[in-house]
This record gives structure tokens, C-alpha cells and sequence, in this order.
């Protein structure tokens, strides 16, 4: 199996309006899809249509996000799941602004009044700096905040990612489906963190990309794409360089060996990030939530088919499935790939939850546009 660097352009075709006013138009198309939702044009800010009301005694939870990862956090806002996205311009952070307006929004009363907000984000750069610096804002004018930045690529190993971290992919939809589900029962804001935060540090996952992704700077743009015969293990949710770019392709079967290698191998010391006690017949921690997440243009079918391979591994491997889910979740424009990702359950004696509330949490149902349930 060789390794390939090269790289050619083609050209790609992008189906919109004006680049600039593809965030606003998108957002606003949802509110037309999803009624009980609204939308603030001025800071790119979607939000429950009773997130007053739901405020006075419920802690919210906001989403945040460059755009270009749809339906990444838009599509998750609902009962039962984010209170409010805020989204920046294609692949861009939102602004500290437009993220202290949304802890407004979302703690209309004032903080003294509010059983406070849940700030989520993926682990990037300029997320981090511009919740930084609108969460101290917020702070200081009374509300009660707490932010959880959430990295979970197991491609970008302890030694690369030094004290950045991980990059975020889809590994905080997962703990949010658990953190909000309690902040929807009326858990206060140190319960929900807690295990927003407990969840976040038992998943991981692992992307693979069929080519790079073009930005939508206009209607017709150029596209990087891999040599031919070749497909990129690890590449990020912008383009970002993976783990190795692997030539020729392998069998659908062994890349999805390889996926799960590096999620579920201990002896990995640079990557083993998800605490399981074995790599294989593990005897507390067998059990396993998966999802299978399309970067774009991957079809159903074709998910379908890495379930089908990834459950058979993982089964072989000694681990229990206990929870399956798939779909456009988080992705990167029309980028052609896969991300595996894998949540280790808590046992049944429990830590943070046990295993019976982590499934309860999952299991419970929510009213928003992208979950499959």
C-alpha cells in the first residue's frame, strides 16, 4: 500500500445565490420547514419559537459553528435537543457578538433569574477565542454560563494536537443528545455540563474523504481533489491534511477495520482516546452507540453499507452495538466521505450516568429536523 501527496483541481459547481448571503438563506429556508422555529438575520442565530418561556426554568443549551457543516447545529435546534445555533460565514466562527447575543437570547430575564446556558463548540481556534472572550462579556453582566469545547478526532494523535487538542467532528452531537435531553427535564446547569462533558470524553471518531472540499465563493469554483486511486484517512471537516492518504483504495471491509483500529486501540498511546479497558472482549465497557456520518454527498446506501461492515467488526471484536444512527450530520459542503464515530457507554454500575440513563437519554425523543430517530 503506497502513500500519495499529489494533488490536482477540477472544477466544481456550487447551486446558490450570492456566497455572501448563503448562510441567511439557508437558515431562514429552515424556519420555513420548521415552523416553531425562529430566526435572527442580524447574528445568524436560530432558535426555539418558546425559548422565553422554556428559559424561566430550564437551563438552554447553544450550538455553535462556522457554516458549510449543515445541518450542524440548525438542524438540531428543538425540544429535546439546542435551544439556539449561531452560526458564522462558511468555515468561519461567529463572532464573540453574535455569540453574547444568543446567551441574551437565551437568559432574556437576566442571569440572577436564569438556571443558566450551556455553551457547545468544536475544538478549533478561533471557536474557542470568540466564546472566550463572549462568555467573560457575559460573565461580567451577570449570567451564568458554562462552556464545553468538545474534541473528539482520533486522527490528529496527543503529540500533534499538543495543547490545542483534537479538532471537533461529531462527537458533541452525541454528549448534546444526552446533556440537553436533562436540561429539557428540568436538570440544573452543573448536572448537564457534567455530563455533557462526562459523554464528550468517552467518543471518538475518525473520518475518511473520497476528495477535498471547495469553498462556495462563487457559482463555479475550483476543487483539490486526491490522486487517482486514492482516499485520505483522517482528513478534517475543512480540508484539513489527515492521518495518510492511502493508495490504491482499499476493500470497503478493510478500510473499516482500519477506522476502528484507530478508535478502539489502547495500545495506541498517541490516540487512545476513548477509555476503553481492552481493545478487544472488553467486560464492563462492551457496550457501544454508533453513528455513521455522511461529510456530504455520501448516500444513505453507502452508510448503510459501513454500518453493516462497522457492526460485524466491532461484534467480532467482542463489543455490543447497543445503538445505531446515520445520515448527514456533520458535514463539509458536498465533501465525498465517511466518519465513524463511537461512544463508549458507561457500565451498569455507572460514573458520571449509568448505562440504563445514558440509553434513556439517547433513546428519548426529540422535535428537530436532523435526527433520525
Amino acid at each position: 500500500m503506497s502513500t500519495a501527496t499529489q494533488t490536482t483541481a477540477k472544477e466544481t459547481f456550487h447551486f446558490i445565490n450570492n456566497p455572501s448571503d448563503a448562510i441567511n438563506e439557508s437558515l431562514t429556508g429552515l424556519t420555513y420547514l420548521k415552523p416553531d422555529l425562529s430566526y435572527n438575520a442580524a447574528y445568524k442565530t436560530i432558535y426555539r419559537n418558546d425559548l422565553e418561556a422554556f428559559s424561566a426554568d430550564h437551563v438552554t443549551t447553544i450550538g455553535f459553528a462556522g457554516g458549510g457543516h449543515e445541518p450542524m447545529f440548525g438542524g438540531f435546534v428543538g425540544h429535546n435537543y439546542l435551544s439556539a445555533y449561531v452560526s458564522g460565514n462558511i468555515f468561519a466562527s461567529p463572532t464573540a457578538a453574535q455569540i453574547f447575543e444568543a446567551i441574551k437570547l437565551c437568559q432574556s430575564k437576566g442571569g440572577k433569574e436564569s438556571k443558566g446556558t450551556l455553551v457547545v463548540c468544536g475544538n478549533y481556534t478561533g471557536d474557542i477565542l470568540n466564546a472566550g472572550l463572549a462568555i467573560t462579556r457575559a460573565q461580567a453582566a451577570g449570567y451564568n454560563v458554562h462552556f464545553t469545547p468538545v474534541g473528539d478526532d482520533v486522527a490528529v494523535g496527543r503529540k500533534k494536537g499538543g495543547k490545542v487538542g483534537r479538532r471537533g467532528l461529531s462527537g458533541h452531537l452525541v454528549a448534546l443528545k444526552s446533556a440537553c435531553a436533562l436540561a429539557e427535564r428540568g436538570e440544573g446547569l452543573e448536572r448537564v455540563s457534567e455530563v455533557m462533558e462526562y459523554v464528550a470524553a468517552n467518543v471518538g471518531t475518525i473520518g475518511v474523504a473520497f476528495d477535498r472540499v471547495a469553498l462556495p465563493n462563487a457559482t463555479l469554483t475550483d476543487l483539490q481533489v486526491l490522486p487517482p486511486a486514492t482516499i485520505e484517512l483522517g482528513m478534517g471537516a475543512h480540508g484539513e491534511p489527515g492521518l495518510r492518504q492511502i493508495s490504491p483504495v482499499p476493500s470497503p471491509e478493510a478500510l473499516t477495520s482500519q477506522m476502528l483500529d484507530l478508535l478502539l486501540d489502547i495500545s495506541d498511546k498517541d490516540r487512545a482516546f476513548i477509555p476503553f479497558s481492552a481493545s478487544t472482549n472488553p467486560k464492563e465497557d462492551n457496550e457501544v452507540v454508533l453513528l455513521l456520518n455522511s461529510l456530504g454527498s455520501t448516500s444513505d446506501e453507502v452508510l448503510a453499507r459501513f454500518a453493516e461492515l462497522a457492526v460485524a467488526d466491532l461484534e467480532k471484536r467482542g463489543f455490543k452495538v447497543s445503538r445505531l444512527t446515520l445520515g448527514p450530520l456533520v458535514t463539509s459542503l458536498k465533501m465525498s466521505g465517511v466518519g465513524i464515530t463511537v461512544w463508549k457507554l458507561p457500565p451498569d454500575s455507572g460514573e458520571a450516568i449509568t448505562r440504563k440513563e445514558a440509553l434513556d437519554l439517547w433513546d428519548s425523543r426529540v422535535d428537530v429536523v436532523a435526527w433520525r430517530q
